[in-house]
């Protein structure tokens, strides 16, 4: 691409891993199938396609005519999740979470279970179910619990 231009512009459709995009500083002018730039592709694999409403920036030719997304951004619209320098989040459609900040990896799932592990702990807040088995070390705490359909009772 020669004379490349970065744009803003807001995603209007998506297939695969490519994009159309719609540039309102050009009379709405919607792009070709524009690819969607990934963080790996090979060995490891990301995806994530913006979906569309999701503000994002171009690298497109003179013509705006061929070029990639670069990725999306935050907006007034749109903010940012709140969080520390470090964090990483994933927010899925359905409001499930994945979050990692200062040590702590919580999993929060849209049915209403949560997982985090900090402090050397696993703490599981809804129904847990193991299939295989379970070797426990150390000691262990089995109060108000069913195994095998015996319920464990305790202080």
């Amino acid at each position: 691409m020669q004379h490349e231009q970065m744009k803003r512009g807001i995603v209007v459709d998506g297939r695969e891993s490519q994009v159309r995009v719609r540039f309102d500083d050009n009379d709405q002018m919607i792009s070709g199938w524009l690819d969607v730039a990934q963080r790996s592709t090979a060995g490891m694999k990301v995806f994530t396609r913006p979906k569309p409403g999701s503000q994002v920036v171009c690298l497109m030719d003179a013509n705006r005519e061929a070029g990639v997304v670069l990725g999306a951004v935050y907006s007034d619209a749109d903010p940012a999740p709140t969080g520390y320098e470090g964090t990483v989040h994933f927010e899925m459609p359905d409001g499930s979470t994945v979050i990692w900040e200062g040590g702590t990896l919580s999993i929060n799932h849209a049915s209403g279970v949560v997982l985090s592990i900090a402090g050397g702990k696993l703490v599981v807040q809804g129904d847990l179910q193991v299939q295989g088995n379970v070797t426990v070390t150390g000691q262990s705490t089995l109060a108000n619990t069913s195994i095998n359909g015996i319920i464990q009772v305790g202080d």
